[in-house]
């Protein structure tokens, strides 16, 4: 059998695969001639060989790949004894596939020319190039102005067509008018990752005019590991381990460990009755999507805690022991009238003078006789008014010029000066937030008892909270769970620092450590609520719950699981093993730690992380779904943007 490798162009001189033609012979029996055809097609192997005279005589030069020289030799004449007649050399499949293109540029040319000369627009011109239907939300939304809407060359001149024949046309633009997205739409995945990706396309995954119910939005797992470099066949054999706190990405922003209430707290007698029956008493999950947030606190907390809220006071401002009298007595008795006090002190005054007047003596330059001071207070200041006066809170020294001028600044104008001074500090407007609900007349009293070196007496208890003064104190009570004076006074306490180089570093700390204590005052808040700090070191307290947006291409349905069984026949719904499926608390987890400072991604979560295998439990072959688009999304923060309908709507009202 003849070797079919024997004449391929590497092995044999007749076969040119860049030539146009090949020798018939060859094509047709297998035994080609030596030399092939010639570039015009003709047939170059009319003679087997090609004599050589040497001297008077001609000899054969067949090459020994032909078979050696000729038996007979040449003829007399030169001439080979061995001819041939000629064959059909035949075109080399280059030469076919060229004459191919050149037709179908040629057809595709002749369809150009009959649509250019159609009108603009006409029906029949439309047909030619129909290449389906759009689907529904498309077919729709560009319904008014048709192709353009997406090919920007339909409506276009000759030339603009022509060109678009042969030009690939990236839809992504048109695509990006109406759709949005949480980042660079050609970007893979909208995001900027630490390795550069690819340049995307919308056509690379999406594809129009499949019809009027294609789902365009559908992606195979195939498309994903076209560009992912770890091809992944299924989520059970070879998808990567989930990370080592999956899924606890940055701890919760309310510290409530539920070591301590499930062992300690919720099976005390004295709590039992207000206890929660299971998890689904804080967590609603049968309609929640990946994170699962908690109930409110009134729904979950208040029962325990409501009560404790009330009783933290914050003190603002404190009268504190002079070691002189400073304040002006005539000035106070005009502003406040006289006190209760000064008025039996001036009727013992004037008894005395009548008596003398009866008795015959005489009275010249009579004045009220004074007490002696003996100043009301025996505390020092407090640090927050300390820290608002630019004193030190036991520095009696320090302190009595200023808070004596200050306090009659009170008696003269009400709030007003305690507002200046909060905002000033704050290099910003936060008094009306810090100072809300305080009653200027209250001020005016407490100031004209303080001045006059006596106690001030309320007139009510203060029962509902709110801004009250008692005896030496002007204190805030808080009404109730987030109550947003102690908020503004917690943001005013994080945001002040110590001026550079002002030496008041300890007064900041100790006005901070007052309004943030979580022990005592208002500052229990962040018994519960986390401190956090930025990159810049500014701290903030988190009021609300914070969903981790670690994973914002992973999706999860807590809804969708909640009602299911899982492979021991447990249901996820049951209260007492469903959640505890998969959210095995770590009773050894040193969880209060992380409350402690100021990072929210260092942290040990109060539950083991979740792995792999508890899903897989499920999600493997022959089992539940596991292809990609189930967990994962493409797109970040995708969305729609209105402003063309908005101009749609103002076009048909013109």
């Amino acid at each position: 059998m003849m070797d079919p490798e024997k004449f391929k162009h590497d092995s044999s001189r007749y076969e040119r695969p860049t030539n146009r033609f090949r020798c018939g012979r060859g094509a047709e029996w297998g035994k080609p001639c030596e030399f092939g055809p010639e570039t015009t097609g003709r047939c170059g192997g009319m003679n087997e060989c090609r004599p050589a005279k040497v001297g008077d005589r001609w000899e054969c030069r067949r090459s020994a790949i032909a078979g050696g020289p000729c038996e007979n030799g040449p003829d007399a004449d030169g001439s080979c004894c061995n001819k041939h007649p000629p064959c059909q050399p035949r075109r080399t499949i280059r030469s076919i596939r060229g004459l191919l293109a050149i037709s179908a540029f040629a057809i595709v040319v002749g369809v150009i020319a009959l649509m250019l000369t159609l009108d603009s627009g006409d029906a029949a011109r439309d047909s030619i190039i129909q290449p389906g239907s759009l689907t529904g939300g498309h077919d729709n939304f560009t319904s008014a102005e048709g192709c353009i809407s997406c090919h920007s060359a339909h409506n276009e001149d000759a030339g603009d067509w022509f060109l678009a024949a042969f030009t690939e046309e990236d839809m992504t633009d048109q695509c990006v008018d109406c759709h949005t997205f949480g980042g660079d739409p050609r970007h893979a995945h909208n995001a900027n990752f630490a390795s550069e990706g690819p340049t995307t396309q919308c056509v690379m995954c999406h594809t129009e005019h499949k019809g009027e119910d294609a789902d365009i939005k559908s992606m195979s797992d195939a498309q994903c590991n076209a560009c992912h470099e770890n091809s992944i066949d299924s989520f059970s054999s070879n998808h990567p381990a989930f990370g080592a706190n999956f899924p606890h990405d940055r701890r919760t922003s309310v510290q409530f460990n539920h070591t301590s209430h499930l062992s300690k707290y919720f099976v005390d007698k004295r709590y039992q009755e207000k206890a929660p029956e299971n998890c689904t008493s804080c967590h609603s999950v049968d309609t929640a999507a990946k994170a699962v947030a908690p109930a409110s606190f009134e729904e979950t907390c208040a029962t325990c805690h409501n009560p404790a809220i009330r009783e933290r006071e914050l003190l603002v401002l404190r009268l504190p022991e002079f070691e002189e009298d400073l304040i002006d007595r005539e000035a106070v008795s005009e502003a406040c009238g006289p006190t209760m006090e000064r008025w039996e002190l001036l009727q013992e005054q004037i008894t005395e003078i009548t008596d003398a007047i009866e008795a015959g003596d005489e009275v010249e330059n009579f004045e009220v006789e004074e007490e002696e001071y003996e100043a009301v207070s025996l505390e020092e200041a407090d640090p927050i008014s300390a820290y608002l006066l630019g004193a030190v809170a036991d520095d009696m020294e320090s302190y009595t010029e200023p808070m004596q001028e200050f306090i009659m600044r009170l008696v003269e104008e009400g709030s007003a000066p305690l507002a200046e001074l909060v905002d000033e500090k704050a290099n910003q407007e936060v008094s009306a937030a810090m100072l809300s609900g305080l009653n200027s007349e209250l001020v005016k009293r407490v100031a004209c008892a303080w001045a006059a070196n006596l106690e001030y007496e309320a007139p009510t208890e203060n029962e509902l909270g709110g801004w009250h003064g008692e005896a030496l104190e002007l204190r805030y009570a808080p009404t109730g769970h987030d109550d947003n004076v102690v908020k503004a006074w917690m943001a005013f306490a994080l945001a002040s620092a110590a001026e550079e180089d002002a030496g008041d570093a300890d007064v900041v700390e100790a006005m901070q450590n007052v309004i943030l204590d979580r022990r005592e005052g208002a500052g229990a808040c962040t018994k519960c609520h986390a401190i956090s700090e930025d990159e810049v070191g500014a701290r903030t307290v988190e009021w609300r719950y914070q969903p981790s947006d670690a994973r914002p291409f992973t999706t999860y349905s807590h809804g969708a699981h909640i009602t299911l069984l899982n492979p021991e026949g447990v249901n996820l719904m049951d209260p007492e093993d469903g959640c505890n499926t998969c959210h095995k608390i770590n009773e050894e987890a040193a969880y209060q730690e992380a409350f402690d400072q100021g990072d929210p991604h260092t942290f040990e979560s109060n539950f083991y992380a979740i792995q792999k295998k508890t899903c897989a439990q499920c999600h493997s072959e022959g089992q539940v779904q596991q292809d990609c688009q189930l967990c994962h999304v493409y797109h970040a923060d995708p969305g729609f943007d209105l402003r063309m309908v908005e101009n749609e709507d103002a076009e048909s009202v013109d």
